[in-house]
């Protein structure tokens, strides 16, 4: 099949419309649709989806394109695995067209292993009693064990690769699946006498796995290492399967492990997810953020639950998250509460759930200034003021502090925070070159806006040193530009990199809006430097020069480009 005819049949059975559902709330707007922008943080919708045309575009960002360069930005996909993914899901044999090569290949047969590594797995469940008496004993029903296609890996040390091989699967493929590593003995599985839960990508394939000890030997959970497939940091396990439960409730339930979920999927509270044994990330949340924009925290009474649940907090308070804790009984987890009570009573405590404000004020072990000012800290993370103010007219009734004057607290702290994190790095330029960190902190949080960023600004025009060294040498490399690029650095540069990389000085959430607003700023000293000098020189035609520069700076300002 040639290219365009591809690419025609491609646009011709596969509605934007419809697609771009799956991944972002969309809601009709005169002849088009419209949403918040699932590429930058907004509180205003200006990311619009036309069906006649089969385009998007987000007049915030820029963003734009039909429904193959849509997929390819969202889910970080080169073109040929977006037109794979997106031909598969309208059920076009792609056959031998010319691009199904190389890494899209590689892909779609790693792909391919782990559905046959998961057929291993199931079929060794069959056979496995002592796996099987595990199951029933934790209370996972078949409808469960076949929802969630669980599996059991023999404690064979070398079952699954010697299977795989048999089947036609290379050595190498089977490491680059995450299947195998290699000891002093040889190659060897790395899932051994588990019980094995598949993790799904967004569009349903398997791209990892984890596994659980029958009994209480270390680690208890063990996941895939990360491959080409698998970023533990961006997957939720179980979304695949709660993301229309997710949307059709308004909110996501949260909680710790696999067999939470499992048991809460089986207990009828099908919006439940989890992530992969980690804290919560930011690109886990631009997943449920498409879907909605309220979750509840589940997590065990004891310390390390409670724990936990402030982490979590705080991200979610960055991404714009209304999100509530439900504290179940020290030493109850959802799996046990639920086979213990039934979904009735976990359905009660879900309805009265914490908000942020009251779960900070019972478990923070401080007197009620000290937490008044913690929860602001947080609140002053929100970017959604609406969200913000509401929480703040809780703090005051609940603290009984004036409102007026928590305001003017939560002003206070926000007018701090980027001053703070400079000066916490100890370097005595950093509040005079203030924007040229702020850019750099930018760039070394989101490597992808590099690019940009370089775009727009001359690194040699850089006032300060260390900045501009390091700006030259992420130019230099390019497309490979990474956090772990730059650690080699020693000195004042490293002491730079790991500060910012700890302290962004910046609301994550709108690191583009932080970017333009820097820009602006040095663009417009960089003027009042020239002036000064034309003034001092006594030269008028630069004077005037400089004039008309400054009348196309404020036309381009006023038209919404990028100074």
């Amino acid at each position: 099949m040639k290219f365009d005819r591809l690419l025609e049949e491609v646009r011709s059975k596969v509605d934007i419309v419809d697609f771009i559902s799956d991944y972002v709330q969309l809601k009709k707007s005169g002849q088009n649709y419209k949403a918040l922008c699932p590429f930058h943080a907004e509180k205003t919708p200006s990311f619009m989806v036309s069906q006649p045309k089969q385009i998007f575009h987000c007049f915030g960002c820029g963003a734009g394109g039909d429904v193959v360069s849509f997929l390819m930005k969202h889910e970080t996909l080169s073109f040929n695995e977006a037109m794979q993914v997106i031909a598969k899901k309208a059920g076009i044999k792609i056959g031998e067209f010319a691009f199904d090569k190389d890494r899209s290949e590689k892909r779609e047969k790693l792909l391919t292993i782990n559905r046959e590594a998961a057929n291993f797995f199931i079929k060794n469940l069959h056979d496995a009693e002592a796996a099987g008496m595990y199951l029933k004993k934790r209370g996972i029903e078949d409808a469960s064990l076949q929802g969630f296609s669980i599996g059991y890996a023999p404690s064979k040390r070398d079952g699954l690769m010697k299977y795989l091989k048999k089947t036609g699967f290379s050595d190498s493929l089977i490491k680059d699946a995450g299947l195998i590593v290699s000891d002093e003995k040889g190659s060897r599985d790395v899932f051994r006498g588990r019980i094995i839960f598949p993790i799904y990508n967004y569009q349903n394939d398997i791209v990892a796995f984890g596994g659980r000890v029958l009994d209480d030997a270390l680690p208890k959970y063990l996941n895939s290492p990360e491959t080409e497939l698998f970023k533990k940091g961006e997957t939720l396990f179980a979304l695949n399967l709660a993301k229309e439960e997710i949307r059709k409730k308004g909110y996501a339930i949260l909680v710790e492990g696999y067999l939470d979920t499992i048991i809460c999927h089986q207990y009828g509270f099908k919006n439940t997810v989890a992530p992969l044994g980690t804290a919560l990330t930011l690109k886990q949340l631009q997943r449920l953020k498409a879907l909605a924009k309220k979750i509840v925290l589940v997590f065990d009474g004891d310390a390390a639950g409670v724990a936990a649940a402030r982490r979590s907090l705080e991200i979610l308070s960055q991404c714009n998250f209304r999100a509530k804790v439900l504290l179940l009984p020290e030493g109850e987890d959802p799996d046990s509460f639920l086979r213990k009570k039934g979904s009735q009573p976990f359905k009660r405590m879900l309805a009265v759930a914490l908000s942020m404000t009251e779960f900070l004020l019972n478990t923070l072990k401080v007197d009620k200034i000290d937490a008044a000012r913690e929860i602001l800290r947080i609140i002053s993370h929100i970017g959604d003021m609406i969200v913000a103010d509401e929480l703040l007219r809780e703090l005051a009734e609940k603290t009984r502090i004036d409102e007026s004057v928590l305001r003017s607290e939560l002003k206070q702290i926000k007018k701090n925070v980027r001053s703070n994190v400079l000066e916490g790095l100890g370097l005595m330029k950093a509040a005079q070159y203030r924007e040229e960190y702020l850019l750099l902190s930018a760039i070394i949080a989101f490597p992808e806006k590099a690019e940009y960023v370089l775009s727009q600004i001359d690194a040699g025009d850089l006032k300060d040193e260390t900045v501009q060294s390091l700006f030259k040498k992420i130019n230099s490399l390019g497309k490979t530009f990474s956090l772990e690029s730059l650690l080699n650095e020693a000195g004042e540069e490293k002491a730079l990199i790991t500060g910012l990389s700890l302290k962004p000085g910046f609301d994550l959430e709108h690191v583009d809006r932080n970017i333009e607003d820097c820009l602006q700023t040095m663009t417009q000293k960089r003027f009042e430097e020239k002036r000064k000098q034309a003034e001092k020189s006594g030269d008028i035609s630069l004077l005037n020069a400089l004039l008309k520069e400054k009348r196309e700076l404020l036309k381009g300002h006023m038209h919404g480009r990028i100074l």
